[in-house]
């Protein structure tokens, strides 16, 4: 890959994750400590981060950096639904992570006796 292909790569990954966040370019900018417009520029793949910005953009998003970098997820791209529900349950309470995936495993077992 090129560098211009890696910046929109990361620019599409990035968009993604804040997608999935539920927060608009203003909230998350704000969230991750940058400026909306840096922001915007990063996500059209304009801009080349620094590996501080990139760690701050993950510490936004709760994800890993391997996960904001991986740019092969074409090829094993993980469902929307998926990222949503792994996201949530990063972010929640560790006291309450093993409940929420037991809940979740039921209501899949429910979900398919229909």
């Amino acid at each position: 890959m090129d560098k211009k292909a890696i910046q929109a790569a990361f620019g599409n990954n990035l968009r993604k994750y804040r997608s999935i966040n539920g927060k608009n370019q203003e909230e998350f900018a704000f969230t991750a400590d940058m400026s909306a417009a840096y922001l915007s520029e990063l996500e059209r793949g304009e801009k080349c981060p620094t590996i501080d910005t990139v760690y701050k953009i993950c510490r936004a998003l709760h994800i890993t950096v391997a996960e904001l970098l991986d740019f092969d997820a074409g090829e094993q791209a993980e469902s929307e639904a998926f990222l949503i529900i792994k996201n949530a349950l990063k972010t929640a309470p560790d006291k309450n992570k093993l409940k929420l995936a037991r809940v979740f495993e039921r209501f899949i077992d429910l979900y398919n006796e229909d």
